[in-house]
């Protein structure tokens, strides 16, 4: 009679830590690359350094809000080269993303081994990858707290979820990206009213060290107003695989910009509407997929978009994935979308038709995802009901036939 072969000790560990030790290689690889904006933050840590370090941090200098000038500050008294150091910090925030994906997974699959894959393929998920190390960007710094403020969320603690994506607001101003979803929650009778007051709370308190420093208040609190936003990003769309791709640029950019932004209201508020109308339960699945249909829908609309807005809606689909199998497809779509319009900065050159496309894949993401959300009811598929005899205790998994003799 045959014996099933055991899997032999370490053998998964060692295997866990080789994905480890690749997600470190492949962002090492790409520490030394110098972009504009690099340069560009660059230039804000000299100024930094010439203001006095941590009291420059009461200073206008640059356009981003007072959170990331304490991170930046904090590099001027860290050894090594400016870039390595002013990456390395970057980074950071990949670990706290994959940390918090690990954490929301599991609340769907406790005791499995669905958490750590989730973990990793957010970690090594090409976008989280090129963003911090190669690109030297920040978009992690306000989608890590995104996605912890779903995680308390989801385990029925909103002043905690609410205030992480206070958090999030006060990084970079696409953290708005996961209010809709609070709004949901609070119209659902689902949170109370008054845990929104965590939002600006948190955001206040992560200004007040720069306040305390000689920052004029007013200007640091206005430093999202739709006037210097538009400075910052004069374009409908730049290289964003949204609405705007589709369509033309023109002399009434200025109207279709406000436009822009009043049609992206009214749709969320009509997502809402339907779902609140049709009393719709939100299970976790359906919080889940709510977050992450927001997460395309609102860089979707809006003007003045970056490719890399779409940084979050990247990662929570991955998460998406793991609560219903059976949209493993967004994920790739979402990816394909974001990969294609980082072609610019990839490989130095337009293709004009690139962000078309990229526009279409991401609009079909976004169309099933309103599919599935509006659907009445959830219905698993095979998939769904295999991984959860895959993941269930060993105790509860039925006895193997007996192998036959010879």
């Amino acid at each position: 009679m045959q014996t099933a072969k055991k899997t032999p000790p370490h053998a998964e560990a060692l295997l866990i830590a080789a994905l480890v030790v690749i997600a470190i290689l492949v962002r090492w690889v790409g520490f030394r690359e110098k972009t504009t904006d690099m340069s560009i933050f660059f230039s804000w840590y000299h100024q930094l350094g010439r203001a006095g370090g941590w009291r420059g941090i009461g200073a206008e200098v640059g356009n981003y809000n007072a959170p990331f000038l304490y991170l930046l500050a904090f590099t001027l008294y860290l050894p090594g080269p400016l870039i390595l150091k002013i990456k390395a910090i970057w980074v950071i925030f990949d670990v706290v993303l994959a940390f918090f994906a690990y954490r929301i997974v599991g609340l769907r699959w406790p005791a499995s081994r669905i958490p750590m894959a989730a973990a990793l393929v957010v970690v090594l998920l090409p976008t989280v990858v090129l963003n911090a190390s190669f690109w030297g960007q920040i978009d992690a710094m306000w989608a890590a707290p995104a996605l912890g403020g779903v995680y308390y969320l989801l385990r029925g603690k909103p002043w905690w979820g609410v205030a992480l994506c206070g958090v999030a607001l006060a990084m970079k101003p696409q953290g708005i990206f996961i209010f809709p979803l609070l709004l949901l929650l609070v119209l659902a009778g689902r949170i109370p009213w008054r845990t929104l007051l965590a939002a600006p709370a948190a955001y206040l308190v992560l200004d007040l060290p720069a306040i305390a420093f000689g920052r004029n208040p007013i200007e640091l609190l206005t430093i999202y107003s739709m006037d210097r936003q538009a400075r910052n990003v004069p374009e409908l769309s730049l290289r964003a695989p949204n609405v705007f791709a589709l369509m033309p640029g023109g002399p009434r950019e200025d109207t279709l910009r406000m436009l822009g932004y009043l049609f992206a209201a009214a749709v969320v508020i009509g997502v809402i509407y339907v779902l609140i109308a049709r009393a719709v339960e939100l299970t976790p699945e359906r919080i889940v997929l709510a977050a992450a249909l927001f997460s395309i829908l609102m860089p979707f609309l809006l003007p003045g978009m970056h490719e890399r807005y779409f940084f979050l809606a990247d990662v929570l689909t991955v998460v998406l994935v793991m609560f219903l199998p059976r949209l493993w497809y967004v994920p790739l779509l979402v990816q394909a979308a974001s990969l294609l319009s980082y072609q610019p900065y990839l490989f130095g050159r337009v293709v004009a038709v690139l962000p078309t496309i990229a526009a279409l894949l991401m609009l079909a993401a976004l169309l099933i995802l309103a599919h599935q959300l509006l659907s009445p009811a959830f219905r698993k598929d095979p998939l769904e009901e295999e991984l959860e005899a895959l993941t269930r205790p060993p105790a509860a998994r039925p006895a193997p036939l007996p192998a036959r003799r010879a």
